[in-house]
This record gives C-alpha cells, structure tokens and sequence, in this order.
C-alpha cells in the first residue's frame, strides 16, 4: 500500500487540557501572536466569548471576533485571510465544533499564519488534524486539504466539554471507532507488514477503540459529569488528542476508508436530506457497511445497539433518504472508483455491491 505522503504529522505544536482552560486562553494565544482573528459560531461564542474576551484583554494589543455560520469553503476562507492581512491580525483563532476547528485552520493556511483552536465539542478531532474537510456554501463535500505542518495549538477546556450534549460527545465517539474499523479494510494481515507509521496508527487505534467500547455507555449514563475527573480527561484526549495523533501519523488518507467515502458520498448526492446529521452521525452508518465489506458483520451488533438507544441514525430512511435501487446505483457509481475501493484488491467490486445491498436491507 502506498504512503499518501512523505511528512509524518504526529502531534500539534502544544496541546493543553484543563478545567478552566478558557480564563488563561489569552496567554496561550499570545505565545504565537499578539492581535489574533477569532472565528466561531453563535453557539460557541455564546459558551465562551466573555471568558475568552476577558483573558485576550489582558495577553494581547488588539484583536478582532467574528461570527461564521456557514460550511468550511475556500471562498469564506480567503476573504477571512485577506481581512486578516488588511487589518494587521497575526494569529487564527477557532472557537467551536468540527466545522469551525477546519475552517480557521483553511483561513491560516490562505493567511500564511499560525492557527490556534478552541474546541467546545468532541465531535470530530479536526481540532487537531492537519487537514480542513472542505464543502461548497451549499454544503456538498469538495475533498480534504492536507497540510504540510501541524495545527500549532489546541486549547481544550474540560469545563466546557463535560457538558457537551451526549448526540456530539456520541458523534466523536463514532469517528473515533472509525479509525480502528478503516485501517483493517486499509490492510490485511500482521500489523509489521503495514507501512512504516501505519503499523503504530493501527496498534493506537486497537487500544483507543478497546478503551471507547468498554467506557463509553457509563459515560453517556453519567449526567454531573467532573470537569477535572479522571473519567472527563480520558474521554476528551481520546476523541481529540489520541485519535488526532492516529490520523497524522498515518500519514494522509490511510487510515480512512470506505466509512468516510460513504460520508462524503452522502454529502453530495443527498446534500440536503443529510444537512442536520453530523459527520460521525453519517460516519456510524458507514461503520456498519465497513464491517461488511471487511466480512465482520456480527461486530455490528455492538454499534447499532449503542446507535438506538441514544437515537442515532442507523440507516438510510432515518436520514430521510429512500434505500431504493437508484439509490443504491447512486452511492455503488460514486464509491466505486474510491481509493477505498479500488485498492482493496481482488474481489472489491463484489464486495461493495454486497455492501450496498445490505445498506439497502437497513432500509
């Protein structure tokens, strides 16, 4: 299998994880600039924008806080970068979920400037990846940009993620899985024989999905949950910091496979039907068809039954979208060429139509 690219990724420049984070943010983001640009969404920058604008008052000269509701696309990026370069910013600053963690890192890419994020969910771990998931305005999927360096910060304050709603502590939860589940479709075999950095993302990615089975359903039945517990901690750097470190140091798209196509396949042939689900909402589904094409699909027993009970979506009708044959002919010709497809080997093609078929029995 080849190696997608020639730079190992492993870390970001610094990680802090604490409770209270949030009240000491401006000396952080003053280690690698003193008038940052501040994107977030409505909800993030009502959870933190007084406590964030309290220590930035402190730590910096100057810097400027703005609102994004929209997806993460090049065109919103590069008018963001050229304000930031007009007004003298020298630092981006993210503050919210998955979308706004990928585009503050694409606005410090079009920017040439460091890039520190602000999660204040666990949904995805794109506040650590270095890579930004690009869509249109509309919000089909155009591909991923891969960059060549690390995020250079990732601020987490566990005061804010203990109290994320379960649906997106549920989501990371299920991107998290994805990376153990895909790097077995990805290779075949001992794991000695994988390429040099993938055979450590496999072995990460054994213990991080081991770890999430056995502790994930306590978690989401305790309602108080401690901020500075043991319990919070492992949870958070799990789904952020660990699967982060899995996804880098495998080096680009290999550890991503047919889970991830059926995401992005999703997201531009039913764009619109797919819009209120989240990206590890649509990636659990995937999941279920990763384990057939892998030729385990008794080790679906275990997500579905975690998927129903916190009202996850499990198929295709519970997204709104009809399994028909047309459907099913739509998804087969947009994954067929897929990377995770075609170099799965002998017999690829059987087992996708196999896959889809099962996908359409789900109803």
């Amino acid at each position: 299998m080849p190696i997608k690219e020639s730079s190992f990724r492993i870390g970001c420049g610094r990680y802090v994880q604490e409770a209270g984070l949030l009240r000491r943010s401006g000396a952080e983001i003053a280690r690698f600039g003193h008038a940052p640009l501040l994107v977030g969404g409505p909800t993030a920058w009502s959870l933190t924008r007084d406590t964030i604008e309290h220590s930035l008052k402190q730590a910096v000269s100057a810097y400027g806080i703005y609102e994004h509701r929209g997806t993460c696309n090049e065109e919103d990026a590069k008018r963001f970068a050229a304000l930031a370069k007009q007004e003298g910013f020298d630092v981006i600053v993210g503050v919210g979920g998955g979308v706004i963690m990928d585009f503050s890192k694409l606005i410090a890419h079009f920017a040439s400037l460091p890039v520190v994020n602000i999660p204040t969910s666990s949904a995805t771990c794109a506040a650590y990846t270095p890579l930004s998931v690009r869509y249109t305005p509309e919000g089909r999927t155009v591909g991923s940009l891969h960059y060549d360096h690390e995020v250079d910060s990732v601020l987490v304050d566990t005061e804010i993620l203990a109290k994320q709603p379960n649906r997106l502590l549920l989501a990371g939860v299920f991107d998290a899985l994805a990376k153990f589940i895909e790097i077995k479709h990805r290779f075949a075999g001992d794991a000695t024989d994988y390429p040099l950095g993938l055979d450590w993302a496999y072995i990460m990615s054994v213990h991080s999905y081991r770890e999430l089975c056995q502790t994930v359903q306590g978690y989401l039945a305790t309602p108080d949950r401690d901020p500075e517990g043991d319990e919070v901690n492992r949870m958070i750097f799990t789904l952020i910091a660990a699967t982060g470190v899995i996804s880098g140091i495998a080096r680009g798209s290999n550890q991503t496979a047919l889970a991830h196509k059926f995401y992005e396949a999703t997201r531009v042939l039913f764009y619109e039907e797919s819009r209120p689900y989240l990206h590890g909402e649509i990636v659990g589904i995937g999941l279920l068809l990763q384990n057939v094409f892998n030729g385990e699909e008794e080790e679906n027993r275990l997500l579905t039954d975690l998927m129903k009970a916190y009202h996850m979506p499990c198929c295709l009708s519970d997204m709104g979208i009809a399994p028909t044959e047309e459907t099913v002919n739509a998804y087969y010709e947009a994954l067929q060429n897929s990377s995770a497809v075609k170099e799965a080997g002998e017999g690829a093609l059987d087992k996708l139509t196999k896959t889809l078929r099962y996908l359409q029995e789900l109803g």
